[in-house]
Formats: structure tokens, sequence, C-alpha cells
């Protein structure tokens, strides 16, 4: 390997200008400045560059940069090159045009991972100097307010020599952090140098606003491929308001007239940095990945995963809040019934499976219940979740297993057909009924619950300690339950527009008088396939089995559960 020297640009170049990235850290110009962060190292084979960066001790690769006819060939030398050199091999920053083209040549063979806190954001170049149109409103006017606070402000191309020390001394006030500047800063300031002192080998442009002779703003970028110009440092005096959308559009006036648009660089995955940027109206993205060997492996979880698997569920599933996630992690989670697929240590998907005893045609049965699959939105879309629930599949394959789908045609892959339905019903009830008894008795819910389920064949057993977490899941999920005497129970979720009832476990046919609880409100019901309401409905699909045969309909099945 040969480190990166300013003086190899006419060497490096062409290999830039053959792969033809888009994004902005294949611009020669972002190597120089962060190269004394990252040390790069290349080396030039006959039909590929590789570049290697050694970054506080992690080695990693950016893309090799040559034709799609080569890129195996290089790839398949960068992993060599790896397992040879005793580092673990990682392409990262891999724009995803790059990743759909090496998927279908390698396969599973490799894995990828999305890191959206490396997405490059990309604007129009027009609407940023024009500053016209609604979404530039808001920029426009403090660029107004600008103007005419400081009508008298100079713009002026900076020379790189006679204006260096100007702006090292703006760069020490500005971004001075009281007296001693972040290491961040620190690093940013020695790059801004790098690209002042090597000015005459790279093709930059550099502007600066000048107000009352005093250098208040500064911009240095530089024109990429694809019709893009990228914006390397842009730095002002905070304390003017306007400055920043000011020194942008002057730039862009007076150069790069034949682009169309603005590369902005990442947001490091900082909130207030990503709000900013999403403010300025980006017109995409470049996604971005890091790419590894495949050697994902499953395994039992630990207990001192339990942290990770409960970001990744939080991350996973809209529908969860902290009170509900946190009600799930301290009564039902347990790391004893969950499997992890692994690279490293991260957990990329987690899934668990959980005894549950069900009465099938008056028979107990020991069976289980998957819930809580998922996998991390960065690491979607490459079949890790087939790897674990095949795994999983094959250690229970002795027992009847249930989940809940959300996606049907996904678990029929698994050998699951639907076995449970509920119905779906809107209504409007108006029913006479002036007795209704409601009870705080919530021993009561068992005593219904078990004289309902008389009328089925296959069903869940719910024994005492179900029903005492259910009041605790209720609130967790801020459902609403109510026990009505001598009639059954019902939970609901009290919505804006309409009340949905998530269970109703009614006796002696006593529905419809449980329903005048509600009457003259619009009500939606999941219920069994023997209630008959006269009104619009649908079925629901409850549950899928593994010892399924088909998707019949069976009004003596009934199964409703979530956690």
């Amino acid at each position: 390997m040969k480190k990166f020297e300013i003086e190899d640009y006419s060497i490096i170049q062409p290999y830039l200008d053959m792969a033809d990235y888009e994004g902005y850290n294949s611009n020669f110009v972002t190597m120089v400045m962060w190269n004394h962060e990252y040390h790069i190292e290349y080396e030039i084979h006959d039909n590929y560059m590789v570049m290697l960066h050694n970054y506080k001790g992690l080695k990693y690769w950016a893309m090799p940069f040559t034709s799609k006819d080569n890129y195996k060939e290089a790839i398949d030398y960068m992993i060599q090159y790896s397992h040879d050199h005793q580092f673990e091999f990682m392409i990262d920053c891999a724009i995803e045009d790059f990743v759909n083209q090496i998927k279908t040549i390698y396969q599973d063979k490799l894995l990828y991972i999305k890191t959206p806190y490396n997405d490059d954001y990309i604007y129009d170049r027009v609407m940023h100097e024009s500053l016209s149109g609604k979404k530039m409103q808001k920029r426009r006017n403090h660029y107004n307010a600008f103007k005419r606070e400081h009508s008298d402000y100079v713009y002026r191309d900076l020379d790189p020599t006679a204006d260096f020390d100007t702006i090292l001394s703006c760069l020490e006030k500005w971004e001075t952090d009281k007296d001693k500047m972040s290491e961040s800063m620190t690093s940013e300031v020695r790059g801004i140098m790098s690209l002042l002192s090597f000015h005459d080998v790279l093709d930059i442009k550099m502007g600066g606003i000048f107000i009352d002779n005093q250098l208040e703003a500064f911009i240095i970028a530089s024109g990429l491929n694809h019709s893009t110009i990228q914006i390397h440092v842009e730095k002002a005096n905070k304390d003017i308001r306007g400055l920043y959308p000011a020194i942008l559009k002057e730039l862009l006036e007076h150069h790069f007239k034949e682009y169309q648009y603005i590369n902005r660089e990442e947001d490091m995955g900082l909130e207030n940095l990503r709000k900013s940027k999403l403010s300025l109206h980006p017109v995409k993205m470049i996604h971005k990945y890091r790419i590894y060997e495949n050697d994902i492996r499953v395994f039992k979880a630990r207990q001192g995963d339990t942290d990770c698997i409960k970001s990744l569920w939080q991350l996973c599933f809209d529908d969860e809040d902290e009170n509900s996630t946190s009600f799930y992690f301290n009564h039902l989670y347990n790391y004893q019934n969950t499997y992890l697929l692994k690279h490293n240590e991260d957990i990329l998907s987690a899934l668990q499976i959980v005894p549950m005893n069900v009465m099938h045609n008056h028979h107990l049965q020991v069976c289980y219940f998957i819930l809580g699959v998922c996998t991390h939105p960065n690491a979607q879309g490459q079949g890790l979740m087939k790897i674990l629930m095949n795994d999983v599949l094959n250690i229970y394959h002795d027992y009847p297993i249930y989940l809940q789908a959300y996606n049907v045609d996904i678990y029929r892959k698994f050998g699951f057909n639907i076995s449970h339905y509920l119905q779906v019903i809107n209504i409007q009830p108006y029913y006479d009924c002036d007795d209704l008894k409601i009870s705080d008795d919530y021993t009561l819910l068992k005593k219904y619950y078990d004289i309902y389920t008389q009328n089925f064949n296959d069903y869940r057993i719910r024994d005492e300690h179900y029903f005492e977490l259910l009041i605790d899941r209720c609130r967790a999920f801020k459902d609403e339950i109510v026990i009505l005497e001598d009639l059954g129970y019902m939970i609901y979720h009290i919505h804006k527009d309409y009340i949905e009832i998530s269970e109703i476990i009614y006796i002696n046919n006593s529905i419809k008088k449980m329903l005048s609880y509600f009457n003259g409100q619009n009500v939606f019901i999941y219920t069994d396939l023997n209630v008959i309401l006269n009104e619009d409905k649908k079925y629901y699909i409850e549950m899928m089995s593994n010892q399924q045969e088909s998707d019949a309909l069976d009004n003596q099945r009934f199964m409703n559960e979530i956690y």
C-alpha cells in the first residue's frame, strides 16, 4: 500500500473518474481535507484502484475505483487482503447504486447495513441561488434582513495565500468554545488549512463576505461528477442574521453555473444537524451502507442482551411507546425464550417464542407462540428474518406453533396457514338496556372467559396470572376495561372519532346488552365468527399455525392474542 499524497493527484483522479460514483466521499478534495484523520493508503492494479482508510485503529475500504465490470476482481482482492492482514473486511460509505450492483454478484455472501447518518443531502442549486418559491420563504426572509442591515457588504473570491491568516483568525473567533476548541473543530481547521495549502493542485472555489472590511463568512466548494457541487466548508459569524444564506447565494451567483445540484454532505447522526439540513429542502438523498462478509449466526439471547433487544423492539414497532414496551419487558419478556441473529456483537434480528397452552378438540396441547419478530431497519431486505425463523422452527419442530401475521404471504413460505379469524364489525349501537351493572371485581375476568370459551373447541387457555397482567397491559396501552356483571367484559380504546373494542367476552348471548354501554357512538368490534349484528363486517386474520392445512373459516375456533 502507498500513502495517499497530494502529489498523486494525476495518478488517482483517473480512477475516481472511471468509477464515477455519486457522493462526496469519492472526491479527491475531500480526501485531501480529511487525510490527516483517515490516513489513506491506496494500491493500483491492472483494472482497478483500492483505497484503505485507517481511522483510530479501524481499517476499512472505500468502494473500489474501477468500472462495474471489474467490481468482483477488486472486491475479491480486498477481501483476501483483509484476511491476510487480519482485519475485518468492511467497505464504508458504499452508495446504493454500488450496493445493488454487487448484490447481483455476491448474493448472500456479503452483508449490507444502512448507515443513515452517512447519507448525503442533495439540493437544487437554482433554488438556493434564487431563494425563490414557498420552500425558500424563511431562508429568503433571513437573506433580505441581512441585506437591509448590511447593504454595503462586499463579496469577493478569496486568495488562499493572501487571506490565509484572516481565515484562520475568523475560524478561531467563530468556533472557539470558551477558550478551547473541540477535537472535531480542531480537526476541521486542520482540514481547511490543507485545502488552502494545496489550492494550486485542487480545483476549488473560495469566497468570502466582508462587512466593514472584516471577513464575516467564507465558503469553499468544488465540482463533483453528476452535475453536483460539494460544499466542503461553510463558516459564518452566527450573530449576523442571514449570513449563511447570503454566502451560499453569492458563491452560486459567481461560480458553478453549469451545475444542477449541491451536495451538503451528511448529518453525522446529530439531531440538530439533521433538522437543519432537512429544513433546507433536499431534493434527494444519497443513501449509504457498510458492507461486510456475511458471517451472521443465530444465538440464544443472554441476560446482558436485554437492553439492546428492547431498543430494537421500540425501533421496529411503531405502535409501541415507552409504557407499553416497559410493560412487556418487565412482565413478559424472558431472555431464555429469545433468539438473536448477530453480526459480531450487533443484534440484527430478534425473535421471541413463548409457551402457550391451547385447548384443541377438548385436549390440552402445549404449543408455542412466536411474537416480537423484528429486524433492524438498517439491515432489512436481505433475508435475515428467514434465517432466524428457519433456525427457530427447526428447534421447535415437534410443537404446534402460532403467530400473528401482518403479512400472510411471508409466513406461508415457512409452512404456516391461517388458523383463526375474527370479525371486525362497524356499528353504532342503539339498544334498550337500563340495567347494566358495572363491576370492579377483576376475578370475574377469568370466570367469564372460561364460560365463553366453552363454546369453542380450539382456544387459548388463560390462567389467573394472565388476567392479573391484563389489567397492567391495558394501562400500558391506554386501553379501558369494563366488566358488566353477569354479561361479560370488554377491552376498548377511545380514539378521536370512534371506539375500538379489541376484545369482547360475552356470556348468555349478551353481546347486544353489552354494546348498549356505547349507545350512540361509532364502534369497531373485534369478535368471534358467531356474532351476528346485521352490520358491515369483514374478516380479520388473527392467527396462523404450522399445523393448519388450509385457510378455512371455522367458527369453533377463537383466539385473540397480542401479549
